[in-house]
């Protein structure tokens, strides 16, 4: 009976063990988790601020982003042109 015993405390062990194991991970995934989400969160600030900057400064010849507004003002140029293209084709 001592062996049965024995197994049992250490399978009780082994199983308390696994639990804990099993919490630390979900913990750590939800740490992670919550690290991607302010991350992405960050990410999207950064993408406004830079497109209230784009507002601002494309008129401006004198802006440091003068280059960088160019191109994006050239991409949306190029949307429209493929937007009203896709609206020619419907017809």
């Amino acid at each position: 009976m001592a062996f049965l015993d024995d197994f049992s405390k250490k399978l009780t062990t082994a199983a308390d063990l696994a639990v804990d194991k099993a919490k630390d991970l979900a913990e750590t995934g939800k740490l992670k988790l919550d690290i991607a989400t302010e991350e992405k969160e960050i990410q999207n600030l950064y993408a406004q601020i830079g497109k209230s900057v784009y507002h601002l400064e494309k008129d401006n010849p004198e802006s440091i982003y003068v280059a960088e507004c160019l191109h994006i003002t050239e991409h949306l140029q190029r949307i429209e042109d493929l937007k009203e293209e896709a609206e020619r084709e419907k017809l």
